[in-house]
């Protein structure tokens, strides 16, 4: 199968993701560009820049790139349940105003205002992260 990323996101997960999207309750609309850059408005107005990954562990080093090479970038999604992110690369995204999320942790964030702040809780009301060590 051809790839059309150079980052190893299968269409298949592409197809995931824009079928979540038409889905979700507070996405007005959303356009893809560069195959896995997608450009989301939401219902409350606000417009996103989210880029898909398929990173199982995104580290600060993947951000980085990221950045590089999609500079108008705002949200990192990995898009695994299974994927998760270092400690690193989420604190990266905090001092930077950059979100960095899994699938499940960004669908959430769309419910909030302010989305790059968005942190999921256990039933005690602790944050949970999903960190995992690069």
């Amino acid at each position: 199968m051809q790839e059309f990323n150079n980052w190893g996101v299968l269409y298949s997960s592409i197809v995931f993701f824009e079928t979540v999207l038409n889905g979700h309750i507070k996405v007005r609309s959303f356009r893809r560009s560069q195959d896995i850059l997608f450009r989301i408005t939401c219902t409350n107005g606000n417009k996103m820049n989210v880029l898909l990954v398929n990173e199982y562990t995104l580290g600060l080093a993947a951000v980085l790139r990221v950045l590089q090479e999609f500079s108008n970038a705002e949200y990192i999604v990995t898009c695994g349940n299974w994927n998760a992110y270092t400690r690193e690369a989420k604190e990266y995204g905090i001092q930077h105003n950059i979100g960095i999320f899994v699938i499940d942790e960004f669908l959430g964030a769309l419910h909030y205002a302010k989305p790059k702040k968005y942190v999921q809780k256990d039933e005690d009301g602790k944050p949970q992260y999903r960190y995992r060590a690069a």
